[in-house]
């Protein structure tokens, strides 16, 4: 097969195109020659990193995992302090702007949650007990304190996700039906604006304060996250 100069060991550009790879044929479908033809490698060069399809799952599913984590506790850290309305407009922002860096992450949940099977439980798993149940506690925690309206955490959690991530995993859809790059940087803070108004006033308790007007001085200091490892862009 012939292959593309790739810069270092080719470690990188293997675990970018098994994202890929995963998210659009999910791990049934995707096979390290697939892989290996996507990095500009040669298949003994994917075994050689990761072992096995397995291993490189792995190694895919705990590069996003960290990502997702590193940019919660940089929101964590910001927001430290302040009132709860503000600590969950900047965390759902946070979440929209991984959702649209990172649009494979999704697209893996969502194809593997209908596939079932072992390699399901290990982002379940890893699901469960990390963005999962910090997403049910910060809801837990504004509702016991009064900032949200009592709300049945099960059917909000799958509003928020919904939310958060649906026009990223179906970018073309997006592109066709509404003329909107899902991958520029600005549709993304667009929409994350909406997604916090949208979720805020649907949500937030008649004593809590409404979401700041996207004019106000308020709304213009908003943090963006930072790109951090997250910038890449990914192809459709």
């Amino acid at each position: 097969m012939s292959t593309r100069h790739v810069s270092g060991s080719g470690r990188a550009e293997i675990l970018a195109a098994a994202t890929k790879e995963f998210a659009d044929r999910g791990y049934a479908g995707a096979t390290t020659a697939g892989i290996a033809r996507l990095a500009g490698v040669t298949q003994p060069l994917v075994h050689h990193h990761f072992g096995s399809k397995q291993g490189l799952w792995d190694a895919v599913i705990e590069e996003l995992f960290k990502e997702l984590h590193t940019l919660i506790q940089e929101t964590l850290r910001e927001v430290e302090g302040l009132d709860r309305r503000t600590r969950l407009a900047h965390l759902l922002r946070t979440a929209v702007f991984f959702s649209g860096r990172r649009p494979e992450f999704s697209r893996l949940v969502r194809t593997e949650s209908s596939a079932g099977g072992e390699a399901f439980d290990v982002i379940f798993d890893k699901w469960r007990k990390g963005p999962m149940a910090f997403l049910l506690n910060e809801l837990s925690a504004a509702t016991e304190e009064g900032t949200l309206r009592p709300i049945d955490s099960k059917f909000a959690y799958f509003a928020l996700i919904g939310a958060i991530t649906q026009p990223f995993a179906e970018p073309r859809a997006a592109q066709r039906s509404f003329e909107l790059d899902m991958r520029d940087e600005r549709v993304i803070a667009r929409y994350a604006d909406f997604v916090v108004d949208m979720v805020l006033r649907g949500l937030l308790s008649p004593q809590a304060s409404s979401p700041p007007d996207e004019s106000s001085p308020e709304a213009a200091d908003r943090p963006t996250p930072r790109k951090g490892s997250t910038s890449r862009r990914t192809r459709d």
